[in-house]
C-alpha cells in the first residue's frame, strides 16, 4: 500500500470516528481495488446481500470481467457516502439509496456523478424511476394484510374497511410511525390519493382517532410485522408488502390489499469514483430485465423494469408491488415533503400516542 493511500486511510478514519463509522474500514480497505477491474459496491447488506449477489454481482463478474466487492452501508448511508466523497478516500463505487437520500446528497453540494444514461436507453422503465444521478430498481409497498380465516367471505377491500371496526371486527396492528401511517389514515378518510401531499397532518391524526382504541398492537419492526400476521395474534395490520409475503410463504393464510403507499431504493454513484464508466456500466447491467426478474423472484420487491414480468412466475407476479394491477392503487410515497417534515409529523404522532 503507498504512503498517499496510507495517509488518506488514516484521513479518513479520524474524520469518521466520531461517528463510528470506521468500524468497517480495515476490510473494505484491504479489498479496494486499484484497478478498474473492480468495483465497491455498498448495499444494504443482511439478507438481501446474497440475494444482490445472485441476481446482480456474480451475473456482471460473469459476463465483464469486474469484480465486485459488496460492502454493507449503515441504514442511513448519507453520512458515509458524505465523508467518502469529502475525504477523497473512494471507498464506494456505487451506493444503494433512496430518493430522499438522493435529496440530501444533492442539496447545499452535490455529491453524485451522472449516470450517463439516456431516457431513450430505458425501454420498459417505470416513470420516475430513471434521473441523470440515481435508478430505482427495487420497490416496496406499505400496504395491508388480514388473515383470511378470519374473514372467509366479506373481506376488507381497502382502508375505509380497516376503520369499519362494526362491519369488519377482529385484532388491529399499526407500524408505530407516521411514514406511511399518515397517508393510510388520510386515504381511510376518503383523501383521493392524488391529494395525499402535502399531507394534511392534523386530519391523519383526526382519522386515527377514530381507529386507536381498537389497536392492540403497535409494532415497531419487519420482523414483529410478519410474526404477528402469521401467529394470529392480529387479523389485521397494515405491513410492507415483504413482511406480508414472509408470512404467506410460511404457510399463512394472509393475503396482501395492494392499497396504500411504495417507496424505492436505487443506485447512485459518488461523485469523483475513478472507476465512473465501470460503475455506470453496473448500472445499465441492473436495469435489465433478466437481471431484475431474477432480483424479484428472490426478494418480494417490485422491479422498475416493466419487462421483467414477462420472465417472472405469474403467481409470483401478482404478490409484487409493480405488478400492474397491484400499482394501480399504490401511490409514490413523496420524499421531498417527508425530507421536510417528518421531525414535526413525528413529533405530533408520538404526543398523540401518549395522549389519545
Amino acid at each position: 500500500m503507498s504512503s498517499s493511500i496510507r495517509t488518506s486511510r488514516r484521513q479518513f478514519i479520524k474524520t469518521t470516528g466520531a461517528t463510528g463509522l470506521a468500524l468497517g474500514l480495515p476490510t473494505i480497505w484491504t479489498q479496494r481495488a486499484s484497478a478498474a477491474g473492480q468495483l465497491t459496491v455498498a448495499d444494504n447488506g443482511g439478507a438481501l446481500g446474497p440475494i444482490m449477489r445472485t441476481a446482480f454481482y456474480d451475473p456482471f463478474e460473469k459476463e465483464t470481467g469486474i469484480r465486485i466487492v459488496n460492502v454493507a452501508h449503515e441504514s442511513d448511508p448519507v453520512t458515509q457516502f458524505k465523508l467518502s466523497v469529502d475525504s477523497g478516500s473512494h471507498i464506494w463505487d456505487l451506493a444503494m439509496v433512496t430518493p430522499d437520500n438522493v435529496l440530501r446528497l444533492t442539496g447545499q453540494k452535490n455529491y453524485l456523478a451522472p449516470l450517463d444514461i439516456a431516457s431513450s436507453d430505458g425501454a420498459g422503465i417505470l416513470p420516475g424511476m430513471l434521473t441523470n444521478n440515481w435508478f430505482g430498481f427495487s420497490i416496496y409497498g406499505v400496504v395491508m394484510a388480514y388473515r383470511t380465516d378470519k374473514f372467509p367471505k366479506a373481506a376488507p377491500a381497502g382502508w375505509r374497511d380497516y376503520w369499519d371496526t362494526a362491519k369488519f371486527p377482529g385484532r388491529r396492528a399499526l407500524f408505530r410511525s407516521p411514514i406511511g401511517l399518515f397517508e393510510n389514515a388520510l386515504l381511510a378518510d376518503g383523501v383521493a390519493p392524488k391529494d395525499i401531499y402535502p399531507i394534511n397532518v392534523e386530519r391523519a391524526l383526526k382519522s386515527l382517532d377514530k381507529i386507536h382504541s381498537s389497536i392492540n398492537v403497535w409494532w415497531a419492526n419487519g420482523a414483529q410485522n410478519t410474526q404477528l400476521l402469521q401467529s394470529g395474534e392480529v387479523d389485521l395490520s397494515d405491513t410492507w408488502n415483504a413482511r406480508a409475503l414472509a408470512a404467506i410463504s410460511a404457510g399463512a393464510p394472509v393475503k396482501i390489499v395492494w392499497e396504500g403507499t411504495y417507496n424505492v431504493d436505487g443506485w447512485s454513484i459518488p461523485i469523483g469514483t475513478p472507476n465512473l464508466k465501470q460503475a455506470q456500466q453496473f448500472v445499465r447491467f441492473c436495469m435489465r430485465a433478466d437481471r431484475q426478474a431474477q432480483y424479484s423472484s428472490l426478494v418480494a420487491n417490485g422491479p422498475s423494469n416493466s419487462n421483467a414480468y414477462k420472465l417472472i412466475d405469474p403467481a409470483r407476479a401478482e404478490l409484487l408491488p409493480t405488478f400492474p394491477r397491484n400499482l394501480e392503487r399504490l401511490t409514490r410515497r413523496d420524499t421531498a415533503w417527508w425530507g421536510k417534515n417528518f421531525d414535526s409529523a413525528n413529533e405530533k404522532f408520538q404526543e398523540w400516542l401518549l395522549n389519545a
